[in-house]
């Protein structure tokens, strides 16, 4: 199932990817290749603008590098009054690199800017997998387990054509990535 944004939430996506892009410089190369089970997008609902709360996917290409993007949940209008449209959801992004020990997905935000290495460290998500579902059970350093569906075995047009854009600017991998 390819994630298609609401027509009012376009803007926002868009906007998340060009953040994204026009923030990815210095970003580590791609590390081992993961199993083709672990490529693709996952994500906590059908798209990051269903439901009542915040929602996050998890975009992966077979080199472990990939973006994560999360939404917040939807406003609440002060009125009351449901016009029907989707309501707004801020949208943030930021690239990310995976790689896999055992039965752990390991999840690490790449540093955009050298003064946020040590941040970023500090906010590895781990995923343990079941396959059977397939689910991924996700815990980062300050919150409750996540759980993400695989939603497509391949990551959409969108998000792949991203990362060959800016594939040219990685540097190579350090040894042990």
């Amino acid at each position: 199932m390819q994630m298609v944004p609401p027509k009012t939430g376009r803007l926002a996506w868009q906007g998340v990817l060009l953040a994204v892009a026009g923030c990815w410089h210095g970003v580590a190369g791609a590390g081992e290749a993961l199993p083709s089970h672990l490529t693709g997008t996952w994500g906590t609902a059908e798209s990051l603008y269903v439901g009542n709360t915040g929602q996050t996917d998890l975009h992966l290409a077979a080199d472990g590098v990939g973006i994560m993007v999360g939404s917040t949940p939807p406003p609440q209008r002060i009125s009351g009054v449901d016009d029907g449209t989707p309501p707004p959801r801020a949208l943030i992004g930021f690239p990310v690199r995976a790689t896999l020990g055992g039965t752990v997905l390991t999840v690490r935000p790449m540093a955009l800017d050298p003064k946020d290495a040590a941040r970023a460290a500090r906010s590895v998500v781990t995923c343990s997998i079941d396959l059977a579902g397939p689910t991924l059970t996700c815990v980062g350093p300050k919150g409750p387990a996540m759980v993400m569906r695989r939603r497509s075995a391949v990551m959409s047009g969108e998000e792949a054509r991203m990362l060959a854009e800016l594939r040219p600017h990685f540097p190579p991998a350090a040894a042990g990535d």
